[in-house]
């Protein structure tokens, strides 16, 4: 998966693009013009996001659906999401920052018959659009990312926002499909100029949002997952890892993610619920345990409880019970590994993984939007997959396990999808949660408290907000009830 040449090519385009990201401030010599092109726009386009979106999955969704607790500083997994002003904020003006180069690299690809950019850049558009509109609902879109032109966009709602998403991203397909140029100016950084991948992360992304607006007829999602798999000519799709939309940190600086350069991970544990569910059947056994188990965490370090189970640590509790957990959480509690420190480049940027496009094939079959593949065998290649992605074999009996195999429910389905998307893609897992209410989390204590027992929606819009564009700021908040994070999505029954 690990690719040097498109390392090569990021570091000098980055270099040659580093400045693409104030337009408005360059200072343009009349007799010496100079022009921002697709090709030097698209990696900032690509790259610029990635650690925002990253820190956003594992300082609050890993948290929020139960995959792991900070001990020393739990305050975002017991729901004060005031705590992750910075990160949300972070992920706001990285993602709009994306969006308004983006539009700049359209709008020259469009002048200049540059098709690969004009459809690549409306998948990442879509991308982008959808990920914001997960974290708050109703988001500026129609009338954002225009640099200063507009610093006070109308926000649009979010029953208005995904059938655009949808739309860019069928309008991509077909421009691409119809492309006979590729990426002449070069700067994919993510597929390597295969126009063909880009085509299939388009229509795995609108399945992927089509499932997500399944509960709402007005979408007639069923027959349009049907279309697609039913035509894989005109709908090419994601069909193994090596197709994934998955940026490549490289581990090499500038090309590094912000979490694998944490110089200590003191601290940081497995939650309860994580390890019960990868725990096999028998707590005390670990030849029944999901591999995956010892891939990410390690059993406490005390010689004494080192041939005993792995110990996860309770969700959304007080910093006191967290740190004793065990009686001395440092001894006592299991902690995550550091392998993501000791190997820079293994934490990738997952946009949507092949596991995730099995997974959604197996619940549109389970709601009979599609005929094949069975339910049971995207199912089992969304497991296989997964591991295989994490380089972990998997064990000759794995998918006849009793915690592993298929017994046709949604518990089963999307638990193991629960599992398949950590340290993957955990915001949209959050979708899948709110959407379907699995896989089961039980609020802690504090989590309680704070929200009477509802799983958060959304987080608050960013504080520049309230100031800067203080009226649409307060229209949208009020559409959906309130800046509170709990709102309910358009999506949601």
């Amino acid at each position: 998966m690990k690719n040097f040449k498109l390392y090569i090519t990021f570091v000098v385009a980055l270099l040659m693009g580093a400045c693409t990201g104030d337009f408005e401030e360059i200072n343009i010599d009349p007799n010496s013009p100079s022009e921002a092109t697709s090709g030097n726009l698209f990696p900032s386009i690509i790259f610029g996001p990635a650690n925002a979106h990253l820190n956003v999955q594992l300082n609050l969704t890993n948290q929020i659906m139960q995959y792991k607790v900070y001990r020393n500083e739990n305050r975002l997994d017991a729901y004060d999401f005031a705590a992750g002003s910075n990160d949300f904020n972070s992920f706001w003006s990285a993602t709009y920052k994306a969006m308004n180069d983006n539009n700049l690299s359209i709008a020259y690809a469009e002048a200049n018959g540059l098709d690969a950019y004009i459809g690549a850049g409306k998948i990442l558009n879509a991308f982008y659009l959808a990920s914001l509109t997960e974290l708050w609902i109703d988001v500026p879109f129609s009338e954002a990312a225009r640099g200063l032109d507009n610093v006070q966009p109308a926000y649009d709602k979010q029953e208005n926002i995904y059938p655009q998403v949808l739309q860019l991203l069928e309008e991509a397909n077909q421009i691409l499909a119809s492309d006979t140029q590729g990426f002449v100016l070069g700067g994919d950084i993510l597929y390597g100029g295969e126009i063909l991948n880009w085509r299939k992360m388009a229509n795995s992304l609108r399945l992927r949002y089509l499932l997500r607006l399944s509960n709402q007829g007005s979408i007639n999602a069923g027959s349009q997952i049907n279309a697609i798999v039913s035509d894989p000519t005109t709908f090419p799709i994601i069909e193994n890892n090596s197709e994934a939309a998955i940026y490549d940190f490289s581990g090499l600086a500038p090309n590094t993610s912000d979490f694998s350069l944490l110089t200590a991970l003191g601290g940081l544990s497995p939650s309860v619920r994580f390890v019960n569910s990868l725990d096999g059947v028998d707590p005390n056994d670990d030849s029944d345990d999901d591999p995956r188990l010892a891939f990410f965490a390690d059993k406490p370090i005390d010689p004494t409880a080192t041939d005993g189970p792995y110990l996860g640590v309770m969700s959304g509790t007080t910093r006191e019970v967290a740190q004793g957990t065990g009686g001395n959480a440092e001894l006592f509690a299991s902690q995550f590994t550091t392998k993501f420190q000791e190997n820079q480049g293994l934490l990738d940027w997952v946009i949507i993984s092949y596991p995730e496009v099995q997974f959604i094939l197996a619940e549109a079959a389970m709601q009979g939007s599609i005929s094949t593949p069975t339910a049971q065998e995207s199912y089992e290649k969304g497991i296989a997959g997964n591991l295989d992605y994490w380089g972990i074999s998997m064990p000759s009996d794995f998918l006849s396990r009793g915690d592993v195999a298929w017994d046709g429910s949604m518990d089963r389905l999307i638990e193991q999808k629960w599992i398949a998307m950590f340290m993957n893609n955990t915001i949209e897992m959050w979708g899948t949660h709110k959407r379907t209410g699995l896989p089961n989390l039980v609020p802690g204590p504090l989590a309680t408290t704070v929200t009477n027992g509802v799983i958060p929606t959304r987080v608050f819009y960013p504080s520049l907000e309230q100031s800067v564009n203080s009226t649409n700021y307060s229209a949208a908040s009020s559409n959906i009830g309130g800046d509170n994070i709990t709102a309910k999505h358009w999506y949601q029954n």
